[in-house]
Parts: structure tokens; sequence; C-alpha cells
């Protein structure tokens, strides 16, 4: 079995990467900075926000963002330096042909590109659907087409597992172009364009969305998210110009490693499961039997890297899946014991009694997502809500008599006013938590994926030692109880659950603003690309 040297295989490459401020993108890049300093270059493709550009907007993400503090602790001011040496920050629209550059630009650019990876891409089960093939489909068409005008064309695309479609069993690294999960045939670039005119003649969002919901589930997929991104696996599928490895993730959660065991970020799947489980709700929608495929995001990254050093080596596969259920399971069944078991030790902690004497007495178990109960999230919602509408129109000074209320109207006024608001707010979380579990339905209820994993892994089994932590898909030696009782569920506790409540997430200290003045443009590099610095 030949050696698969990770490190030597990005020194001295010029890498471009998209999708750097998401989830796993950030991460990714976190870790090719810190764990391969030989890499010689690389051009982020970003956009800017609230007022800044895609540059300004990077460094405040490498200065205060907790995926970067392992740089930040290791190098202090020296990451400056890194960045200013080996990262280009490029202004683009990926909605756009050459994602808004010049031709000549592009050109210039890609010149000497040794592969593209790109994360950017629209994560909502249910966004308005034409956002959904901007950015899904034609921004990674977009993206592909930049990588088409590099020497060698390789382009490492991220898609998701769950492109597998409504059905259960078997998922294998396959994909056979113009093929839906359900058996129909159908055309890609026609799919699109007769979808893109449907939606140009609907004025509203709802109805837009429930088009593009209607011909998702026609063809086989539970919502607009994997339609688009399945879409845009086929249409790559048919291009000459290109060397394709797509990644395919499974349901993304908390760092095993790195940044640190238990980073998260935003409301993902177990999120607000784990938030319910924390509370008087004791019915989750989920179906024990079925796998709750869970993957850490450093372990996307680390089979990121050996799916863009398989292209790099020219020898990647098409498709390298990324899920622990082939080789590792996990069911509902044990997800909600080791859940189950982890907040009860948190809850014994808490200062509160009612939650130290009350629930950490109680356990959440499996139920019907089609049925109602008694304090389950639907029931609640609308007491919330009737509550609120009692609350809001009570006339306190009709209820009490006139000597009473000059004594503590005013009093008892503001606090109907704070439980009507309290009452409100209660009713939108739960309704904000009833749509996501209406929404990972299909995930955690109606269908139970295999999805196969062996490609990463065999790429595993070829690393040296030393690159084994930094880099192994090694999903197998994922120890779930560990994993759910000292990293998952503290990981969400800290930075998902916060979001639901409403309230705020831990913040790190920005790195120091810079001792010396940032190099102009090109000082650090003698190619004129670097003119296109943002």
């Amino acid at each position: 079995m030949s050696a698969f040297p990770v490190r030597d295989t990005f020194a001295g490459k010029h890498v471009v990467v998209t999708g750097v401020t998401g989830f796993v993108g950030k991460v990714w890049l976190a870790m090719l900075l810190d764990y391969v300093p030989e890499v010689r270059r690389v051009t982020v493709l970003g956009r800017g926000k609230k007022g800044q550009d895609a540059a300004q907007r990077f460094e405040q993400i490498y200065r205060s963002s907790p995926v970067f503090r392992p740089l930040r602790e290791r190098l202090g001011q020296e990451l400056y330096d890194l960045m200013d040496q080996k990262v280009e920050v490029l202004d683009a629209k990926l909605s756009e042909p050459l994602c808004g550059l010049e031709p000549w630009q592009a050109r210039e650019l890609m010149a000497d590109v040794d592969v593209v990876v790109h994360f950017a891409g629209l994560t909502d089960f249910e966004p308005d659907p034409q956002l959904a093939i901007d950015a899904n489909i034609h921004g990674a068409r977009h993206v592909a087409d930049l990588a088409a005008l590099s020497p060698s064309g390789r382009y490492v695309h991220c898609s998701t597992c769950f492109v597998a479609g409504m059905r259960s069993g078997h998922a294998p690294e396959t994909l056979t172009r113009g093929l839906s999960p359900n058996g129909t045939r159908f055309d890609p670039e026609q799919e699109v364009a007769t979808l893109e005119a449907a939606l140009r003649a609907l004025p509203s969002k709802a109805d837009r969305l429930a088009l593009g919901m209607e011909r998702a589930k026609r063809l086989g997929w539970p919502n607009v998210y994997t339609f688009t991104k399945a879409l845009s696996e086929h249409l790559l599928e048919g291009r000459e110009d290109i060397q394709t490895t797509t990644v395919r993730p499974a349901i993304v959660e908390c760092a095993e490693r790195y940044p640190f065991a238990g980073w998260n970020e935003g409301i993902n799947t177990s999120g607000p499961l784990v938030w319910l489980m924390g509370t008087v709700f004791r019915r989750l929608p989920v179906r024990h039997s079925v796998g709750f495929d869970i993957i850490p995001v450093d372990m996307v990254c680390r089979g990121t890297f050996l799916a863009a050093a398989a292209a790099l080596r020219d020898e990647s596969l098409p498709i390298y899946q990324l899920g622990t259920g082939g080789r590792n399971r996990l069911d509902f069944e044990r997800a909600l014991d080791l859940s189950n078991l982890a907040i009860r030790r948190q809850h014994r902690r808490s200062e509160d009694p009612f939650t130290r004497y009350v629930l950490s007495q109680l356990s959440a178990y499996s139920a019907s997502p089609d049925k109602e109960y008694v304090l389950g999230v639907k029931q609640t919602k609308r007491l919330m809500e009737e509550l609120r509408n009692t609350l809001k129109d009570l006339d306190v000074r009709r209820l009490l008599p006139p000597a009473t209320f000059e004594r503590h109207g005013e009093r008892l006024t503001a606090q109907v006013r704070e439980w009507s608001t309290d009452a409100r707010n209660q009713a939108r979380k739960l309704k904000s938590v009833e749509d996501m579990l209406r929404q990972f339905r299909p995930f955690i209820w109606d269908h139970d994926y295999h999805f196969e994993t062996e490609a990463a892994c065999a790429l595993t089994e070829r690393l040296d030692r030393d690159e084994l932590p930094l880099f192994g898909f090694d999903v197998d030696d994922l120890d779930w109880r560990d994993y759910y009782i000292n990293v998952q569920v503290p990981g969400l506790e800290t930075w998902c659950i916060p979001l639901l409540r409403g309230e705020k997430i831990p913040v790190d200290p920005p790195l120091p603003a810079r001792a010396h003045p940032k190099p102009q443009s090109g000082e650090h590099r003698t190619r004129p690309a670097a003119r296109l610095s943002a």
C-alpha cells in the first residue's frame, strides 16, 4: 500500500477556497494554515457584509472567531504575518459569471492554481428556491468555471449525503446523472431552466417555496436544499473541462478536537433536540431505530483534506461521503440515552432548584410526530399563544376595585405586560422549534440512511502515523459515550442552545490590532494577481 502524505501534497500549492465564513469552510481553512504552513498561497473568494469588504470581514473572523483561537494562541501578532504572506482575499459574487471577475482577472488569478475547494452554499432547508438556485447551482457552476481556467481543472465540491433523497437503506458513493432518488429520469439542465422560469412568474416567497417543494418531492428529494444540492451534482457530472471531486458530509455537529472539543456555530439538527430534552418536554419526534448520522465538523474537514489531497495527486475518486453510520453506527435510541445522561449530569450542577431536583430526574423518549401530547411542542405553543392573547387585552383597571387599583394598579399592569411579552416570546421560540422539527422529520423519523464511507477510510489507512491525528478520517475510533457526554452536549449548551433561548454565546477577545501597518497589496508577492486583492 503506497503512502499518502497530505502535508507534502499541499506543500507549495496554490489553493482557491470559498465559503470560509461558513461552519465547515472556516474550520478547514484554519486547519490548512495551522497544519500545512508549507502551502504556498491561499486565495479566498468572499463577499462583504455590513459595510465591510471581503478582506475586512475575513480579518475580523481570524482576529476573533473561536475557530482561529489555536492559531492566535500559538502565533500572537505573527498571525498577521502569516495571513499577509499566505492569504489573498478577493471580493467575489459567486452568483455571477466567473464569480464577478473580469475574464482577464479570472485568467490571471487561475494561471497557477492547483485546486479549487468550494464550500459556499445555502444550507437552509426551506429557503426561497431562487436564492437556493443562485447559491447552490449557479454559485457552484461559476466556481467550476473558474476551476476550468486553471492548468489542471481540479475542483473539490462540498455537497451533502442527503442528496440520497427520500429513501432508506444503503446509499453508495456514486451518482447516476439524470436519475432521481425515486427512479425518475430527468434532464438536469432542463429541470433548472423550467424551475427558474416557473419561479419568475410567482410574486410571493410562499408560492415559490410551495413550487420548489413540489418539484423536489416529485423527483424524490425532501426539500429545496437537498434538491438544489443534488441538481448541482448532476450538472457538474456532465462537465468535461474540470476534474470534479465531490465530498458529501452527513449531519455536521460539534468539533471533536479542532479548534477545540465542543465548538459549534449556529443552530443545527441536534441543538433543538437537546434543548427540548433539557426542559419539561419529554417526547421527541425521533424514531428509535433510525440512524443518527452525525459527524464532528473537524472530522468532515479531515475527510475533505483527504479528498483534496487525492485530487492534487490525480488519484481521487468522484465522490467521498463523510459520515459515521457506515462504520460506527449511532441510532436514536442510543443518542437519546447518551443525551439524557449528559443533560441530567448538567442539571444536577444547576443553581436553580427546579432544574437541579426535578428536571435532573426526567428523561426524554421518542414519540410519533403525528400525535399530540400533553406538554408537547404543538400543545404548549398553542397554550402560550392563547395566554398571550388573553394577557395583551387584559384591562387591570376593570378587574380591580378603584382603591386597590390606586395602590397596586401600576405595578400589576406592568407585571401583566411582562407576562404577555414572555408568553409571546415563548410562543415564537416554540414555533421556531416546531418548524425545525418538521423540516428535520425526513432525517430523524421517515428514512433510515446507511451512507457508504469507504473512500475516505481507504485513504486514512495510507496515512503515516504522524499525520493520522491531523488528517485521519477515523470514524471507527469515535467513542459515542465520551463524545456525547464530554463534547456534544456541553458544546451545544455553550454554542447553540443559548441562541434558541435568545441569549448570547461566548465571545473570544480579539487579537490586538497590528503592531505594524499592513503591507501594501503585492509586497509579499511578485505575481501581478496581487493587484486583485480587496
